[in-house]
């Protein structure tokens, strides 16, 4: 099963809680965390479509008495799985079915934690909270003693990140990247990292009630923040310089990245992303030599490409594995000589691109609303590394 399940989609946990995507600023603010007596329950006294015998078919209606999870899923890019602008061009306005199968998936536990099945209808709630929760007879979660209208059951198997996040999410191989990776539960020994999972970075924990007036409690976010966001990009990379003088004067300017906060291989799933080094060099005077902004400079300035390149492009895929500091791993040089490079200083860049026609400018340098529809095909400079060089 971990070899051969497919696609890209879930791992939502709506209970109690259950894995660099959406957002751009990592979780948002703490609720504040106040202890109540009362009795926690999945019903709401305001509810006027929630009560006994209720049949739930929408997020909205679970949206009702767990208001916060409800509001973090819908801000997510699982549920804007459907209305994402990259998506739908993609997936040639949602006509591809195998798209629609991990954007707007049957119950997990309809489709036997296999390859979804895409929904026949409701399909504008995504990747809702009832793929992950709704067994048929009631809502699945990873805590144990909760009663209410949803009819909650325990169910160890919501921790599963094999069962829960590969079934969409192991299309383009990550969850069989985190498995071959140091923070497996299968690494070998002796261990180099301790386990962590998908929900570790991607669901962190958080101290809240998961319905007005009930018990605070430790249980999940909702966000799955990941390769939209510049703060978990920033936590999976680091970037160094090394720059030596050439036998004939100038220098070579040679950058390293590290997969240092990636489980899985960076980047990971889609095809169409990449990671990219370049340089930016200044003389003495401050002048510069080299701008990765100028179009003229910029192909120079470009040391290496990071990528799963689409299949049938005949070159090797050049992830970077967890832990692993590379400065090229076959596209690009990783390093650019300049021989009118003497002394000064410069920056080295990590680049992030959602799409290969993302563009490297100068408005790349301002992260910006990361919701904001003009930097969907805009590059992201996700790190900036300044260095000198010569006397």
């Amino acid at each position: 099963m971990r070899a051969s399940l497919p696609l890209a989609t879930c791992l939502f946990a709506l209970l109690a809680g259950l894995v660099a995507a959406c957002g751009d600023g990592g979780p948002p603010a703490e609720p504040d965390a106040k202890k109540a007596e009362t009795t926690e329950t999945v019903a709401d006294a305001d509810s006027t479509d929630v009560g006994p015998g209720t049949v739930f078919t929408t997020a909205k209606q679970c949206g009702q008495c767990h208001r916060e999870i409800y509001e973090e899923w819908k801000a997510s890019y699982h549920g804007r799985a459907m209305s994402d602008p990259l998506f739908r061009e993609l997936s040639a306005e949602v006509n591809k079915e195998e798209c629609i199968r991990c954007h707007a998936p049957v119950t997990l536990r309809e489709a036997g934690f296999e390859t979804p099945i895409a929904r026949s209808d409701l399909r504008e709630d995504a990747i809702s909270c009832l793929t992950c929760h709704d067994t048929g007879d009631g809502m699945a979660g990873p805590s144990q003693g909760l009663t209410g209208a949803c009819r909650p059951v325990y169910d160890p198997q919501q921790s599963d990140v094999v069962k829960m996040c590969f079934v969409c999410h192991n299309q383009h191989d990550t969850g069989n990247e985190w498995l071959r990776g140091p923070y497996s539960p299968e690494a070998p020994e002796p261990r180099v990292r301790d386990v962590k999972t998908c929900l570790d970075c991607h669901m962190p924990e958080v101290e809240r009630s998961i319905v007005p007036g009930g018990p605070v409690r430790k249980v999940r976010r909702h966000t799955w923040y990941g390769g939209h966001s510049i703060t978990m990009l920033r936590k999976a990379a680091e970037i160094d310089v090394v720059s030596e003088a050439l036998p004939d004067g100038g220098h070579r300017f040679r950058v390293f990245v590290t997969n240092v906060g990636a489980g899985h291989m960076m980047p990971t799933d889609a095809r169409h992303r990449s990671f990219d080094t370049y340089v930016l060099v200044r003389d003495a005077a401050g002048k510069i030599l080299l701008d990765p902004t100028d179009p003229q400079q910029q192909s120079r300035a470009h040391l290496a490409k990071f990528r799963k390149f689409y299949r049938g492009s005949g070159k090797k895929d050049t992830q970077i594995p967890p832990l692993a500091r590379v400065d090229t791993l076959g596209e690009g040089p990783g390093y650019v000589d300049l021989p009118e490079a003497s002394s000064g200083t410069g920056e080295a860049w990590l680049v992030y691109r959602l799409t290969p026609r993302d563009v490297l400018n100068k408005r790349s340098l301002d992260e910006g609303d990361p919701h904001d529809i003009d930097r969907l095909y805009r590059a992201r400079v996700v790190i900036r590394k300044e260095f000198t060089y010569g006397k």
